[in-house]
């Protein structure tokens, strides 16, 4: 009996063995601390505003990711994720958006949520311990600004999906559990230009077949650059969105 449970027990080692070198799933998520800074245009009329202005503290909002890598060569892998960025505050000067004039102590709120749906092919496998991904992102940008007094409101709310060359490298440091990760996104499309950067470490805290545990700590930069002529909306954003991360990560 015993040597049925030890061939049983050792069957399905290798079996979890195998499967992990088939399909690889890793996910993370936590929070991200960042701040906004940059203008603000409403092209029609056209007037133009400093962020600083809105009054915007520092928002610390969750995000998520995920990835899937899997053994079939000619498709590509695929990774998932979402952060959510919105600030909200009061003016401290007056300022004219689309036409309409707002005094100092104006409500304002500003949401640019981002989900990314990325096509990536694994050039580098832990190769010399090191990891490079090459592939296409999809962003999809949600945004949303709304700005109140005591007269009058104005609101934009568009969805831009923007396609974006994604490159992601990484290397494992020999004889410990700690990774060094950066990634890079990047379009130009007409005036506009949006990129987002980051780099980050993380530590393993538990080994245990087939799960690994772990910490992440990073930093973060968007710039976006929107010019609205080139989407058909009404509002231009000079933005750059910056700040650090930290959270957790799991390994299958």
């Amino acid at each position: 009996m015993k040597k049925v449970l030890s061939g049983l027990l050792l069957a399905g080692v290798l079996g979890v063995t195998v499967q992990a070198d088939i399909v690889r799933v890793e996910m993370g998520g936590g929070v991200w601390n960042n701040e906004l800074s940059g203008d603000i245009t409403s092209d029609t009329p056209a007037t133009s505003f400093d962020s600083d202005i809105l009054d915007y503290d520092k928002a610390s909002k969750g995000y998520i990711w995920a990835f899937i890598k899997h053994p079939i060569p000619v498709l590509p892998n695929l990774r998932l994720e979402y952060a959510a960025i919105d600030y909200a505050g009061t003016s401290t000067q007056s300022f004219t958006y689309k036409g309409t004039s707002y005094a100092a102590s104006a409500k304002t709120d500003l949401t640019l949520d981002q989900f990314d749906i990325i096509m990536y092919y694994n050039l580098l496998d832990n190769t010399a311990w090191m990891t490079f991904d090459l592939g296409l992102d999809v962003k999809v940008i949600q945004a949303e600004f709304n700005a109140v007094n005591e007269a009058s409101a104005e609101q934009l709310k568009e969805t831009i999906p923007l396609p974006m060359a994604y490159g992601r490298l990484r290397f494992e440091i020999p004889g410990t559990d700690i990774g060094l990760e950066g990634s890079a996104k990047y379009t130009a499309y007409k005036n506009s230009k949006v990129s987002d950067y980051s780099v980050k470490a993380d530590y393993t805290l538990v080994d245990i077949l087939p799960v690994d545990v772990g910490l992440e700590v990073g930093y973060r930069v968007m710039q976006i650059d929107l010019d609205g002529t080139d989407f058909d909306v009404d509002t231009t954003l000079d933005i750059k969105v910056k700040g650090l991360f930290a959270g957790a990560v799991i390994r299958f």
